[in-house]
């Protein structure tokens, strides 16, 4: 019994294979006989085409209504709330005094915040506010004035670090601290 139905299994396989046939072709040029009951044309798998890579992935700086942004400025405890800032364009340029330089922000609200540096010693990044009522000797880089709009703001403390950055780019973070319009922190590329 067990040798009748393992003939008739070998029957119908055989059989089976009269009718249609296909061909793969396994890499490495070994080929495998397949038939199939099927109407299927010859198929021969050659070679396979090689992947292009993926695209790297690109960060856009954008938000969600598109503005272009550098970084952000927080505008913490002021007397009506907090606000952030995006900052869409900054800029370092000359003063037209020699020794001054005009680090501007300008912000998504159409807002302009201003700092007005002196650079003492160029291989220090750092920059410091110093009351001007101090008669302390300034020998480093100093934060002379801030404003906001054009109109000056009071600062009790603060700092600046203007790091460079490959290309001629800089990056900035500021820490001001005012007495009356709160706090200003933040990181600018730029």
């Amino acid at each position: 019994m067990k040798n009748t139905k393992s003939f008739l299994v070998l029957f119908l396989f055989v059989f089976s294979f009269q009718f249609n046939s296909a061909q793969i072709r396994i890499g490495g040029g070994v080929s495998i006989g397949v038939q199939i009951g099927l109407p299927l044309p010859d198929v021969v798998v050659v070679s396979r085409r090689p992947v292009p890579s993926k695209r790297p992935v690109i960060v856009h700086r954008c938000n969600h209504t598109c503005h272009h942004t550098f970084g952000f400025i927080d505008n913490q405890n002021t007397p009506i709330g907090n606000y952030h800032y995006q900052v869409t364009n900054a800029s370092l340029v000359a003063s037209h005094q020699s020794e001054q330089e005009r680090l501007i922000y300008n912000l998504d609200t159409g807002d302009i915040l201003e700092l007005i540096i002196a650079t003492s010693n160029p291989n220090d990044f750092n920059y410091h506010f110093y009351n001007p009522n101090c008669n302390c000797e300034q020998v480093s880089n100093t934060i002379l004035e801030v404003l906001f709009n054009g109109s000056p703001i009071a600062i009790q403390t603060g700092s600046l670090s203007l790091q460079p950055k490959p290309g001629g780019r800089l990056h900035s973070v500021l820490n001001l601290h005012s007495f009356d319009e709160g706090d200003f922190n933040g990181s600018i590329d730029f």
